[in-house]
């Protein structure tokens, strides 16, 4: 959750534009779950601090760039139109990579 809604369980849409941020980060990572050498008041105290997620193995530095943006400050964070007219941009612009290898269970 974005850092505002951490501290006062208040939502709009820059704290989903937040959660899309983190949503992109999951689908980058094949799944991972965000934050998992962390406890519930780490991962609060690390968000306030500042802390946001790693780059994944599979994320475009472009696409990575824009969850950073997402992550910024509430007045600071795009919109979701300017979210989708940047993903649809990096979808003409970057070739599809291959993503690494995952291990058929």
């Amino acid at each position: 959750m974005a850092p505002k809604s951490l501290m006062f369980r208040t939502f709009t849409s820059r704290s989903d534009v937040w959660s899309f941020g983190v949503l992109m980060w999951e689908i980058t990572s094949l799944g991972e779950k965000p934050y998992t050498d962390k406890t519930e008041n780490e991962v609060i105290y690390h968000v306030r601090a500042g802390g946001r997620l790693p780059m994944t193995l599979n994320c475009p530095s472009p696409l990575y760039q824009l969850m950073q943006h997402c992550w910024s400050a509430a007045d600071a964070r795009p919109n979701f139109k300017f979210c989708l007219e940047n993903i649809i941009t990096l979808r003409k612009n970057i070739e599809d990579a291959l993503l690494s290898p995952v291990d058929n269970i």
